[in-house]
């Protein structure tokens, strides 16, 4: 029996209600329940008891979250290196910069590297200069809470409490210039559909000088005043739910994505997906999502009238959507994560 140290510092943070501690809660739960390892948590390097391997299910690019000295075999968790691929949004700033180069001499001697998808491994690659071998894609799955509502009284009650119209396109995520919010705002309009956005980023008004938030500063303006244009704030999870099994169809046309966890959370909802045919989005959302173009409104518009008048296309994504998110779960990313581990203990890295 594998006994390994998880560190769950994500859980009491600033990560807490981020993808972070999603991830670390999730692949905790899971792991509670494998009978084949023994699970230690720990929040401080000092607290760490006996075991055979160390996993950090984070890594911050621009703090040293990531100790020199590896007290044992070490696996992190790296989800995606965004503000690499954009660092005129994301800028680092020298501090920054510094932590960054010293978070890349820490990750060479670490044992196993796991991220989110192919397209997140093949730029930890690029970006990070981690040797393929050591870097592991193992997919995510989407939490317990998200299923199909066929309870229409539940339904109508969000409806009627979120003031939502009948129908609409969905945006649940951050503000963050990956995320596309004004192409896919324009081309929601464009199509004649309202659009709710949920997050609480959205709940943001303050501080937006920062490039990370230049096109969140834009949206704003521009959308803000907008009777079209429903900003919800955070909603809690049963609410969020809800809204996706109501929303005509679910945007993600993001310029790039670690994963793209929403895709699945739309699926198993029986909600059509439309999702950007870059980065990792492809792998996750399979046959069951429209792949449009994120740089385009007019591919991304298009699509949406496609989904709204078209019932034949949006019960063929419901359908494709329900096939293809059977294929993720926690169980799987334990075991899969649990193979990594073996090859580490077994020095097959």
């Amino acid at each position: 029996m594998i006994k390994v140290a998880l560190d769950t510092s994500p859980l009491v943070s600033g990560h807490k209600s981020r993808g972070i501690g999603f991830y670390t809660k999730n692949l905790l739960a899971a792991m509670e329940k494998n009978s084949t390892i023994q699970v230690r948590e720990f929040e401080k390097i000092d607290q760490l008891e006996d075991a055979d391997i160390i996993h950090y299910p984070y890594f911050d690019l621009f703090q040293q979250t990531l100790p020199f000295r590896k007290k044992l075999p070490t696996v992190v968790t790296i989800h995606d290196v965004i503000p690499l691929e954009f660092p005129q949004h994301y800028p680092s700033g020298v501090r920054g910069s510094m932590n960054n180069f010293l978070q890349k001499i820490s990750l060479k001697n670490v044992a196993a590297v796991l991220t989110d998808s192919k397209f997140s491994q093949q730029e930890i690659i690029k970006y990070l200069g981690v040797p393929k071998e050591k870097v592991f894609p193992v997919y995510l799955a989407p939490a317990a809470h998200f299923h199909q509502i066929k309870d229409q009284n539940v339904l109508k009650n969000t409806q009627q409490e979120f003031q939502l119209p009948e129908k609409f396109a969905l945006f649940s995520g951050g503000a963050n210039y990956n995320k596309n919010l004004l192409n896919l705002t324009e081309a929601t309009l464009k199509a004649g559909l309202d659009l709710v956005v949920v997050g609480k980023s959205f709940e943001t008004r303050e501080n937006l000088n920062h490039p990370e938030l230049s096109t969140f500063a834009e949206f704003l303006k521009k959308y803000v005043d907008n009777p079209l244009v429903h900003m919800l704030g955070f909603v809690e999870d049963a609410d969020l739910v809800a809204i996706m099994n109501l929303a005509t169809v679910l945007l993600l046309p993001s310029f790039a994505e670690g994963f793209g966890l929403t895709i699945l959370e739309a699926q198993i909802c029986g909600t059509p997906v439309i999702t950007s045919n870059i980065s990792s989005m492809p792998e996750v959302a399979g046959e069951g999502a429209i792949l449009v173009d994120p740089y385009s409104v007019a591919n991304i518009s298009k699509a949406i009238e496609e989904i709204v008048t078209d019932k034949t296309v949006a019960e063929d994504l419901r359908k494709k959507g329900f096939e293809n998110v059977s294929k993720f779960s926690w169980e799987k990313t334990t075991e899969e994560t649990i193979q990594v581990y073996e090859k580490v203990i077994s020095s097959r890295i």
